[in-house]
This record gives C-alpha cells, structure tokens and sequence, in this order.
C-alpha cells in the first residue's frame, strides 16, 4: 500500500506541476578583439575583466578562485593561462566557445592565440585533466552586455560577442582551426557553436617531464610560477654560540660552588635542520623545524682547561612564513618560530682553580626556544630550489642535573647559523 500511495503522490505532483526541467548555466568567459578576457556572471553582468598583456591576475569564477597570465610560447605566439590553486575547494567551471570547460584544483587552461587574437588550440596540465563538454542547445546563459568605457583599461573596447571571424580565419587552411576561431567569437546564446578540441596530450609542451619538473629560465613563464602547496627544506652550516655562564652550581661537594658565574666560551660548532611545511597562500604558510646543533667549549677562557666538553640543541618550533613569489626565480622569505629546545650537556672536564674538583658529567634539559630565519631561495626546477639563510636562535636557562649528582644552572646563550640547503616541493 505504501508504494502504491508513494506512486499516486508523484503522479498528482506531476499533473499539478508538469514534468519538472532542470537547467544549468555557468559564468561565460569570452576575448574582446584586443585579446582582453572578460568573465560574465549567468546572468550576463560582467564580474571581472583581464586587461590584455597582464602577466598576473587573480579573479572568480563561480566563486572559486583563478589566476590569469598572457604569455608567450616557445614559438612566440600569445597565450593565455587559466590556473586553479591547489588550495581551492573545487573545480573551476565555464562557458567557452559553445563549451563547458571545467579546470580542477592543481591543474591549468592554456589557449594559444592566432592574428587577431582568435584561439587557435585549448589544452590543460596536467594532460586530460581539463574537460571539454559542449553544452546544451537550450542554453539558460546569458550574453553579457556591452563592456562600460570606464571598465576597459583601453580605449573604446568593443562589444562582447556577435564578432565575426576575421578574413584569416576564415580563410585558413586547417578546417579545424578556423572552426574553433569562429567559435571562440560567437555569440555565446548561439546554439550552434561547435566544440573547441582540446589539444592531443603530447603536443601541451606543459607536462614536466617527471620530478622535479622543468628547469627554469628567469623571467619564470607564467604557466610555471606556482608552486605545490607541500614542501620539505633541509639546511646545514656553521653555527656561533655566545659565551654562557653557570649560573649556579651545587652538588655533594660544596667545592664546587666555585664555578657559580664563572664564563664558558664556544668553538665554531655545526647545525642541521629539517623543515616540513605548507604554503596557505602564495605568501603565508606554516612548517615545523627539527635538527640538530652541537659545539664544543673550548678552554684559554679566564684560565680554565678543558677537556672533550660538548654542547648540544635539537629544537622543535612552529613557524609562522612569509615568502614572495615573483618571476625573477629569487625569492626572499622571512619565518618566526617559537616552541622548545631539547640541551644535551656533556662534560668530559672543566676546572679553573687547582685543588678544586673538576666538574664532569653528562646532563639534559628542556627548554623554551624562539628562532629568527630570514633568506632567499633560488628556484632552479618546477619542484626544486636552492636556499640561503641566517638563522638567530635563542633559549632560556637550563637546568641540568649531571650524572654525578652535580646540578648546574646554565645561562641563557644566543646562537647565530649561516646555513645553504636545499628546498623540495611537493
């Protein structure tokens, strides 16, 4: 009885209501004569306009966010970039040609254009990412109207669509050129506008070919300028510890009181580190660093003799970073890092007075740290970098208790790193 009752609702639905039709309209993209991209909404008001020749601009579509770039290829004909971050939370999709073109997150749009700026060939990166799907003849977009004289950084821009094709295309040889020329132009309510074709996989020249990608040449082209959001950074050099004093020192024997305030002193040491990180924008993101540091405290300080005494740091910070991204490859970055410390403090043997028990022993400590890293990298690959930095790390004061019982209070030093590393996107 249940489906019987469920059946004659629909019906009484359907009477009442008619056979309902669904439709779907998307943001219609088109090229003034100039080759200047303008994006009108589904109801034909225009909402963002790329002026012709702008190596950058970021606008939405359909409330997702995209960046267009004029460039040129390796032939030397103009191209437009349509890319979509991989942070977006969905795919980019529009109006073409007679074509819904629908670009995922990660993935780009290059159209090659011809005289007179008509498109020659569409194709995507990654190869078969980018679909093509010609759209229904009872298309519910409309044109957008004229683009106003005040929106358009050239003079007297011309009407949106209805522009016919130019003699060339018309005339040129390759049939399916001059199709997807007439297309472009068209107006976008026409019906028959047929499909733009997209480009056979190995004629994109976008693919890299494996990792880490393509080896850049400066200015960097725009089809090439964003990076993947993930990426690992190891650095390494010298690094310089400031004097430190015991603040205090206590133990079974009293003796060793002695050495409270008395001044060590540092050869040049080593540091390593390791950066795990991910870029939330194209300048702003975050990483976690670990590695390691050591230096060895050398004596001829205040008359004190030494003997196999290390210091070491591991440190664990969170970062705050801030990069710029531009076409010259040099990008300079800037990261500030708080957490904690973890001090190894070995003890093979110091003393500055005779008769008085050497100290010795092997101790460690948890401390809060902060770090400074400011550099610049170097983008040699699509996913490769070299890098560049100076680091100044501090901590606060130690408590470490040695093996032998002795407890010892160190001070609160600064150390300063010039390290060279590189930097691996992914």
């Amino acid at each position: 009885m249940r489906r019987n009752w469920n059946s004659t609702f629909w019906v009484f639905v359907i009477l009442a209501f008619g056979i309902p039709t669904f439709s779907r309209s998307s943001p219609l993209i088109s090229l003034q004569d100039d080759g200047s991209l303008v994006v009108a909404d589904s109801k034909g008001s225009i909402s963002d306009f790329v002026k012709q020749g702008t190596p950058r601009q970021s606008i939405q579509i359909g409330g997702q966010s995209c960046n267009v770039s004029y460039g040129f290829n390796s032939a030397g004909k103009k191209t437009v970039l349509m890319s979509v971050p991989a942070a977006a939370t969905g795919p980019v999709v529009f109006t073409l040609g007679g074509n819904e073109i629908t670009i995922p997150a990660k993935s780009a749009l290059r159209m090659t254009l011809g005289p007179d700026n008509l498109i020659e060939k569409m194709d995507g990166n990654p190869a078969d990412t980018v679909r093509f799907n010609q759209i229904s003849t009872r298309s519910t977009t409309k044109p957008p109207p004229p683009l106003p004289t005040q929106a358009s950084p050239v003079p007297t821009p011309s009407s949106l669509p209805d522009v016919l094709p130019s003699p060339e295309a018309v005339a040129s040889p390759n049939p399916v050129s001059a199709a997807l020329a007439t297309s472009t132009h068209a107006n976008a309510a026409d019906p028959t506008a047929p499909p733009l074709p997209s480009a056979p996989a190995n004629e994109s020249g976008l693919s890299p070919s494996g990792w880490p990608g393509k080896l850049l040449e400066s200015p960097i082209p725009a089809s090439q300028m964003e990076e993947d959001q993930f990426y690992a950074r190891t650095e390494f050099g010298p690094r310089f510890v400031s004097s430190m004093n015991f603040v205090s020192v206590t133990g079974p024997n009293p003796a060793v009181g002695a050495y409270n305030q008395k001044e060590i002193a540092f050869s040049t040491g080593y540091r390593q580190d390791l950066d795990l990180g991910v870029w939330l924008t194209d300048w702003f993101g975050l990483a976690l660093e670990t590695g390691f540091a050591l230096n060895a405290v050398r004596g001829n300080t205040e008359g004190m003799t030494v003997s196999s005494t290390t210091y070491w740091t591991i440190p664990l910070l969170a970062q705050l970073c801030f990069q710029y991204p531009n076409e010259s490859g040099w990008i300079p970055y800037i990261n500030f890092g708080f957490g904690g410390a973890w001090t190894l403090f070995k003890v093979g043997g110091i003393n500055y007075f005779p008769g008085v028990p050497q100290l010795s022993g092997t101790g460690n400590a948890v401390t809060n740290a902060y770090q400074i890293a400011a550099g610049v990298r170097y983008r040699l690959y699509e996913e490769l970098s070299i890098t560049l930095a100076y680091k100044f790390f501090g901590n606060s004061q130690a408590n470490i208790n040695l093996d032998n019982g002795v407890q010892a209070t160190l001070g609160s030093p600064v150390t300063n790193s010039a390290e060279v590393g590189v930097n691996f996107s992914f």
